[in-house]
């Protein structure tokens, strides 16, 4: 069973964020900020982006839950873990394949699904007189969309690798120092997550090709470092989140973090999928993959837990 997203014939125009919150949840919190505010791709769509704006294929709520993942992502957990409010921009789209969601710039990376790009996220809040950002917390996971169109998983010394690490630093930078001029106080950046150990990579990229996907990791780690050095000059008003490291323990060890079932199999993308397990006999979390691209929501739940953690480090 395989979901995609509808012809789009234009970029659906900005729209306020869906805000999920809880007022009991303000006020209660041991952190400097009192809000989150969150800017991404598939990975950080809550529902505000693909599915609010009717693009998510059939059936209109993905898988359930208005994402891209058999339920919440991981920002929307670190808001719960928070005890803060969440405004959501993110905006997703389908699954490894042509209509990938958010990337840096479209003009950049074009999203063929039609989904506000990192630039215009960043403007649809600030554009709004940037509410609340002097106490807030500012989030950003961008990344891995552009990754695959601007990289050579073949090759590490391409220069059109070296070129990525640089347009990544440049573009996640401009838009922290944006926020960070409005007024943010804090501005946490995920980095580029192991996409070379997602199921995308074998099925579209590397096949069997084991130094592909070796050297598609050193890419994305040249790029996470440039994109961290650059992140180094705003000091402690930026909290940097490696993901990929991250993930990478959870992939070396997937039982001892609960998924029991192999790494190469996964909930829906193609004949391989095991639909029938995940989503009705309700074992999806088993899995660490939801589909190509995407983990289940177990897994987000320990990208969060870990986000935290980073944050709680930050703030000792």
């Amino acid at each position: 069973m395989i979901y995609s997203a509808g012809l789009i014939t234009s970029i659906l125009p900005l729209i306020a964020a869906r805000v999920t919150e809880d007022a009991s949840l303000a006020g209660r919190t041991t952190y400097p900020f009192n809000n989150l505010i969150a800017y991404g791709d598939e990975l950080s769509d809550n529902g505000n982006g693909s599915f609010a704006h009717g693009i998510t294929g059939d059936p209109a709520n993905v898988y359930g839950f208005g994402t891209w993942t058999n339920g919440p992502v991981a920002v929307s957990y670190l808001s719960d873990l928070l005890r803060v409010p969440l405004t959501d921009y993110a905006f997703g789209g389908c699954c490894g394949g042509g209509d990938f969601g958010a990337t840096f710039d479209n003009a950049y990376t074009k999203s063929k699904a039609g989904a506000t790009d990192m630039i215009g996220q960043v403007a649809n809040y600030t554009g709004r007189g940037a509410p609340g950002i002097r106490s807030s917390l500012q989030f950003l996971w961008f990344g891995e969309n552009d990754l695959s169109m601007h990289t050579d998983a073949f090759w590490l010394g391409d220069p059109k690798n070296a070129q990525f690490a640089t347009d990544a630093a440049v573009k996640i930078t401009a838009q922290v120092q944006n926020l960070i001029d409005k007024g943010a106080p804090y501005v946490m950046v995920a980095n580029i997550y192991p996409k070379h150990l997602a199921p995308v990579t074998p099925k579209y990229l590397c096949g069997t090709n084991a130094d592909c996907v070796k050297t598609w990791g050193q890419v994305i780690q040249q790029a996470n470092s440039a994109i961290q050095k650059s992140l180094e000059q705003f000091g402690k008003k930026v909290i940097y989140y490696d993901a990929f490291s991250f993930m990478i323990q959870i992939l070396a060890n997937p039982k001892a973090y609960g998924f029991p079932k192999p790494l190469n199999l996964f909930c829906d993308g193609d004949e391989t999928a095991q639909w029938t397990d995940c989503m009705i006999d309700g074992h999806a979390n088993e899995y660490f993959w939801m589909n190509f691209i995407q983990p289940t929501t177990a897994g987000h739940k320990l990208i969060a837990q870990d986000m935290k953690k980073t944050i709680d480090t930050h703030f000792a």
